[in-house]
């Protein structure tokens, strides 16, 4: 039987960089570039496809960055030619992240046309202060408007990601937004933590001094508010940071959780087949002089040791809401250490999550501590 397998796209053009950004991308991209770009992938994905015949490809997502960005025969173009290299399953995920200061109806017409049948907007917040904080070029209303828009498209599927921890949050903006939100009915929700990482520009100011996010128990308060608000409306918290409508959850992510094999096309992409990782570096312009002399980009890669595939997949368990399967851990390695059923039992009794003695599952305050139980697991 064919190995099942996604393939990721980065696409690391924006109009702007974002203050808390970490991810590779390019501010103010020229459209020379981004019109170059579906050819740089293409010849990319020509030198790799040979590693990976007879996968059964499962998923296509087009991450950044801002994909939508790319016009839809950009986009046409890639997700055809790579549909031409591989068979695929037949209700295939193609996702495409968008921002909503990037879409018109015109635009999501052609997108579906072009293949994709699920969007990921890049919403972030529904409060002009905000939005202004993290630098979107979006408003409120144009957010709303965009909603309203991928809805009217005919989206098979769409989410919708959120950010918090800044600041200017309390439960009753929560509430708010999520009210406003919540009318448009979106099939998936990301809940993201605002993360102060080194080298953006959030982390400059928290180096001055500045307070650019909330602290952590503060921070718990809304996760916890979100998960009760989103679980009264029917969503199912799959993931630590996500929810969706039953049946409607990412299938590509959870492939990642999942420790699927992937494939990573485009500078700064991961690749993944069970046992090693590569990785191409950060540099649009190294990443082009290698394909346009016909040679692989510029890489780096990593073998994971047996200790660090147990670790990784007990992380990952305890990360999505079918959690610990203890009979699964000793098919993939050994027997458990026998203390595990007690300390399972004992993170239970917390009220984290429920044991039943061959498998815990946590509830919402369990995958908030999602990799602090792993670590205590592993000793």
């Amino acid at each position: 039987m064919s190995q099942i397998i996604g393939l990721y796209v980065h696409v690391p053009f924006c109009v702007r960089r974002c203050p808390y950004c970490a991810f590779y991308s390019l501010e103010g991209a020229s459209r020379i570039r981004m019109e170059d770009y579906p050819r740089l992938i293409l010849a990319e994905l020509e030198l790799r496809v040979q590693d990976w015949r007879g996968s059964l490809l499962g998923s296509i997502y087009l991450g950044g960055g801002t994909p939508s960005l790319l016009s839809s025969d950009a986009v046409r173009q890639i997700v055809s030619s790579i549909r031409i290299h591989f068979e695929s399953v037949s209700d295939i995920e193609i996702t495409l992240e968008a921002n909503p200061g990037t879409l018109t109806q015109h635009s999501l017409a052609e997108y579906l046309q072009a293949g994709v049948n699920r969007l990921s907007l890049g919403i972030q917040a529904l409060d002009d202060e905000r939005l202004t904080f993290l630098g979107r070029i979006h408003t409120r209303k144009e957010a709303l408007e965009a909603l309203q828009l991928v809805r009217a498209a005919g989206f098979p599927e769409f989410s919708v990601d959120l950010m918090f921890g800044t600041p200017l949050e309390t439960l009753a903006s929560w509430d708010r937004e999520f009210g406003e939100l919540l009318t448009t009915r979106p099939d998936g929700i990301s809940f993201y933590s605002l993360t102060v990482e080194e080298g953006t520009h959030l982390g400059s100011r928290a180096h001055r001094g500045e307070r650019v996010a909330l602290d952590q128990d503060e921070t718990v308060d809304l996760m916890l508010h979100a998960a009760q608000i989103l679980g009264q409306a029917g969503y199912r918290h799959y993931e630590v940071s996500n929810w969706a409508l039953p049946g409607a959850e990412c299938r590509h992510n959870i492939h990642y959780w999942q420790r699927g094999s992937y494939l990573g096309l485009g500078p700064s992409a991961h690749s993944f087949c069970g046992e090693s990782r590569n990785w191409n570096l950060p540099d649009l312009k190294a990443y082009a002089e290698a394909l346009n002399a016909s040679k692989m980009p510029p890489s780096e890669s990593e073998l994971l040791s047996a200790e660090e595939i147990r670790s990784e997949w007990v992380y990952l368990q305890l990360r999505q809401d079918a959690g610990l399967d203890l009979a699964q851990y000793s098919e993939l390695f050994a027997d458990p250490p026998p203390y595990w059923r007690t300390m399972l039992e004992s993170i239970a009794a917390r009220g984290l999550g429920e044991f039943d003695g061959a498998q815990f599952r946590p509830n919402d305050k369990g995958l908030l501590l999602a990799d602090e139980l792993a670590a205590r697991l592993l000793g």
